[in-house]
């Protein structure tokens, strides 16, 4: 006998089972230690690029910084569109790149273009700041609030907590949010300043130069050499008071900056504010290192917390805002639980189909193979997260499937008679070449979706990684372990009688009636599979379903409000509202900036006056009149709706996968602002009719009036003053600036420096030094004052001004549907030269949709060309490939039953049946080809063929779905559908296949044995 691979392992069947016990201690201290953490790693392909220009108006930002930013960024290789904000004092521009495009690369391109447009934008303008990390997310939030505390008392608290925490092993950095920070306040008297021919800037240039730590080098006297220092920070309040800025043109006397301001340690002018639960508040955020497991982390940084919190006061309140390290094992446990569940399944079908020898045999291949997928996992740096847990799942039950189809060949040889050594080696090898194409070809389906571009690709790699390490280690474990331990286990079958003989002999009649009736066959399936596509197109579409966490965020922006008091008041009576729901467990809110980053696809905040952002807990438990998160998002914007007045209040939920925003986005963009403006106003009021909108609203920013300083050009020209010493003056005047840092007892403080201009009248009191002559002039003698109208923000995308006009979805509607009924209605409306874009969820449905369409080509091309190459055929791959639109019936009637649309991710699992419907098939037409080589006439082959292998084509597919069961019942948006789709394709695949391949296959072969007759 051959001694391969087989007959070693079986021959030597006790080292066998040490490396399988090995395998099983190996794979458990895999699972053990593997890092643990709540999404897939994803590198957004976003930049965020930042400047400061103080003093200067939108118009001046646009012209002279972001528009020159704009050119150079648009330089880069695969960028697909800017987004710039220039507003007073700062601009912001915002890169996306394509799907395809290597980040890494186009990043240092970006670093390079913005180091050479640096050179090209004003001398006042800050350092360009280049954010291409804007998917960082707090891995844990912790407040500390307190009805009787102010802000300063409740960041003494949390500065010793961050101490603590932060040294804990396996966090990154603790932050704390929400506290004020002091710093050495200089406030100038401008009627005191009036009286020296000094400046503002003169006032930094002497704090810079008095507050400098110079190394002063060594005196060598003979052998002794000694270092020299000499003290030239400042150490004290009244150093800083003391420092010399000039002199008295009069006197001669030295003046003091004491002499002209007021100095004073104070906290910093704050426009952010914490509430938890309607009280102050201060945040602790925590960022977890990389590659560990932060289950472990957290309940370390929890312990430790909970001891420092016995030494507060009783009425400080700890709260988990955001608490990643629970969601984690939350899932984790969960996944644990489907595990068990899928096993259990699939070990009683294989009890029912084979018996509980069988069973355990067979079955055996789920731990195993699992075990050697978590040892992989760890080598290849694959974390634990809520899509790996879904493919460790979905290979639950395919991966029992080449175990079952040995098993049942062995045992077919020992009932038979055959010596039981003969009956392992030979039933595995006749099944080797068939389970290995059925493996590669559902690899196949697979590895194409590792090169799926974009977010998403990254986001759902894991699942075809997964895959096929699974499926690769159920090959192994299918040819090795299952015929060592059929040969311990495996006896001749006491009753031969099957036990599924009626559900076998229903197939039967159906497959000679169907052998009867091939056209009408045919044609009942082709009728069927075209009501399919018909209901795929009711059944509406969607990119990334909503993500499954207990929280929602609101988003509140006041109208013509700078003021943060009013913001705050707004603030107040939103959470009055959510106070009175029981389903709302806590909020905590932002005023004046967002939250930090506590989940992936959350937006960055908007610093501004006129902002909040709440976070929301619920609690939305069965029996409750919500059924999810979106039920209650609807109700409670109708709420806000009908009782908010003065500001515009936005509930949404978090978002999966690659995040999008608000799913109807349209760009209206030209050249004529008047003309703009109306389009844009158009374009609203037409979305706005369009039944299931909400929040519709335009980012158009209205002119605001403001004050704006008049010169006249030739005055100052003659007086010898300059347009940059008149602006930097009044900048410095008005907005301050840092000019130094004062360090005391190990910290730093800003030393800030700003005028007391109040009112427009002292505004023009102030004296601006020329830099030429040295001279002070009044800036009322050189120019005016005026109260005027003035754009507050100019937004452009692609470097055209565009206003961006947008709106959620309401329950039961498809923003795919409102997007096509919005266009058709704007082509009959008059939108003069404007230009529209549309972005949102229907673009990226087409764009990702598009890519995944590209890669179920290439993988059907693949599995062809495996089936070819085994098959030596064209014919038979091609009566194969008859599976894959059979299953897709499957797919878009479970979709329809469960009343779900055909989302990205339901999409991917469509695809991935591909590789999965064509294992049954190929075994099927292996076992006709083989009857057929017996000299068996064509439609007794077929019939013969079916009724072999019916069990083993069965086990396998209700294995399989039993396996996906406890995934597409759990009520997961991100995964069920998927699991849905899969185990519908295949349930209804398998029925069809039992019947239509082989009316098929004698239908094609009938007619070419009526060709070769005629010759």
């Amino acid at each position: 006998m051959k001694k391969d691979a087989i007959y070693l392992a079986i021959k030597y069947r006790t080292v066998t089972f040490f490396i399988i016990i090995l395998i099983v201690l190996s794979g458990i201290y895999s699972y053990h230690i593997m890092p643990r953490q709540e999404i897939p790693d994803v590198s957004a392909p976003i930049a965020k690029i930042t400047t400061v220009y103080p003093g200067a108006s939108p118009e001046d930002v646009e012209k002279l910084v972001t528009s020159k930013i704009e050119d150079k960024v648009s330089e880069i290789s695969d960028y697909e569109s800017i987004n710039s904000y220039s507003n007073n004092n700062l601009c912001v521009v915002v890169v996306y790149l394509t799907n395809d495009a290597d980040i890494e690369k186009s990043w240092n391109e970006l670093r390079t273009k913005i180091d050479e447009a640096q050179n090209n934008i004003p001398e006042q303008c800050s350092d360009i700041d280049i954010d291409t990390n804007l998917i960082e997310t707090a891995g844990m939030i912790i407040s500390l609030s307190g009805d009787n505390y102010s802000y300063e008392e409740l960041a003494v608290f949390a500065e010793k907590f961050e101490e603590e925490l932060s040294r804990i092993e396996g966090i990154s950095k603790f932050d704390i949010t929400g506290k004020l920070e002091k710093q050495v306040s200089i406030t100038v008297d401008s009627s005191q300043i009036n009286n020296y021919d000094i400046s503002y800037e003169d006032i930094i240039t002497a704090i810079k130069a008095s507050n400098v730590n110079i190394p002063s080098g060594t005196i060598t006297s003979g052998d002794i050499k000694m270092n020299v220092s000499a003290r030239g920070t400042y150490n004290s309040l009244k150093d800083i008071e003391d420092t010399v800025i000039g002199s008295s043109t009069t006197s001669g006397a030295l003046v003091r900056l004491k002499d002209i301001a007021n100095i004073d340690m104070s906290f910093a002018d704050t426009n952010y504010k914490i509430k938890q639960n309607g009280k102050n508040a201060v945040l602790l955020t925590g960022y977890f290192k990389n590659d560990l497991n932060i289950v472990d982390v957290g309940d370390k940084v929890e312990k430790k917390y909970k001891e420092l919190s016995k030494n507060l006061p009783e009425d400080v309140i700890i709260d988990q805002v955001s608490y990643q390290p629970k969601d984690v094992d939350k899932a984790t446990k969960s996944f644990i639980i489907s595990l068990l569940e899928g096993m259990l399944f699939v070990i009683i079908v294989v009890f029912i189909g084979m018996g509980i020898r069988n069973a355990i045999v067979v079955s055996t291949a789920i731990p195993v193979s699992i075990l050697i997928t978590f040892i992989f996992m760890q080598f290849m740096s694959i974390k634990l997260h809520q899509t790996s847990i879904a493919a460790l799942i979905v290979s639950l039950g395919m991966i029992v499937d080449n175990a079952i189809v040995v098993g049942d060949s062995i045992q077919v040889r020992i009932d038979n008679g055959e010596d039981k050594l003969e009956s392992c080696i030979k039933g595995t090898r006749e099944t080797i070449i068939p389970i290995l194409t059925s493996t590669l070809t559902t690899i196949a389906v697979f590895a194409p979706l590792l090169f799926l571009p974009g977010a998403s690709g990254e986001y759902l790699k894991s699942v075809p990684q997964i895959c096929i390490i699974a499926l690769s280690a159920s090959f192994l474990v299918a040819n090795i372990v299952t015929p060592s331990m059929a040969y311990v286990f495996f006896r001749k079958s006491e009753n031969k009688k099957h036990r599924n003989n009626v559900i076998r002999k229903f197939f039967r009649n159906l497959l000679e009636l169907a052998s009867r009736k091939k056209v009408i066959t045919i044609l009942i399936a082709i009728v069927i599979f075209t009501g399919a596509i018909f209901l795929a197109g009711k059944l509406g579409l969607q990119f990334f379903p909503k993500a499954d966490k207990n929280i929602i965020t609101i988003y509140i922006k006041a109208e013509n409000n700078t003021d943060l008091s009013k913001t705050e008041d707004l603030v107040k009576k939103v959470e009055e509202i959510l106070k009175k729901e029981k389903e709302v467990k806590t909020y905590t809110a932002a005023i004046g900036d967002g939250l930090p980053k506590f989940f992936f696809s959350l937006p960055t905040g908007v610093q501004s006056n006129d902002y909040a952002q709440l976070l929301v807990e619920l609690n939305l438990e069965k029996g409750n009149k919500y059924k999810d998160n979106s039920d209650f998002v609807s109700y409670i914007q109708d709420k806000f709706d009908d009782t908010i007045v003065g500001a515009k209040v936005t509930v949404r939920e978090l978002e999966n996968g690659q995040p999008i925003g608000k799913p109807i986005q349209v760009q209206v963009s030209g050249d004529d602002t008047e003309e703009l403006i109306k389009s844009a106003n158009m374009v609203e009021d037409t979305l706005n009719k369009i039944k299931g909108t909400i929040n519709v609203e335009s980012d158009y920013s209205e002119k605001k009036y403001e004050y704006q300083v008049d010169v006249d050009n030739e005055l100052i020209a003659s007086m010898g003053l300059t347009q940059a010493d008149i602006q930097k003056e009044i900048s410095l005047a008005l907005s301050g600036t840092k000019a130094s840092i004062f360090r005391k007892d190990g910290k730093e403080y800003d030393i800030y420096v700003k005028g007391n201009i109040n009112s427009p009248d002292s505004l023009l009191n102030l004296k601006i030094k020329s830099s030429i002559t040295s001279q002070k002039i009044f800036l009322k003698q050189i120019g005016k004052v005026d109260m005027v109208a003035k754009t507050s923000q100019i937004k452009k995308y692609n470097k055209n001004v565009t206003v961006v006009i947008s709106s959620d979805v309401d329950q039961g509607y498809s923003a795919v549907q409102i997007q096509n009924e919005l266009q058709e209605k704007l082509k009959l409306k008059d939108l003069g030269k404007a230009y529209i874009n549309y972005e949102g969820e229907k673009k990226q449905i087409a764009r990702n949709f598009e890519d995944l369409g590209v890669m179920a080509v290439l993988a059907v091309c693949i599995i062809y060309i495996i089936i070819m190459i085994q098959f030596a055929s064209i014919v038979q791959p091609l009566i194969i490939m008859i599976t894959i639109p059979l299953s897709s019936i499957g797919s878009v009637i479970g979709l329809w039953i469960f009343s779900l649309p055909i989302s990205f991710i339901a999409l991917f699992g469509v695809v991935s049946l591909f590789g999965i419907v064509v294992n049954n098939a190929i075994i099927l037409i292996n076992h006709i080809n083989n009857e057929r080589e017996k000299k068996v006439s064509l439609e007794n082959a077929c019939l013969a063929a079916s009724s072999k292998r019916f069990r083993p084509v069965m086990l396998t597919t209700i294995t399989t779905a039993m396996g996906l069961l406890p995934l597409a019942l759990s009520g997961s948006k991100m995964f069920s559908p998927m699991a849905i789709t899969l185990m519908s394709g295949l349930i209804l695949a398998t029925l069809l296949t039992l019947v239509i391949i082989p009316v098929v296959y004698s239908l094609i072969y009938k007619v070419e044995l009526k060709s070769k007759a005629k010759f």
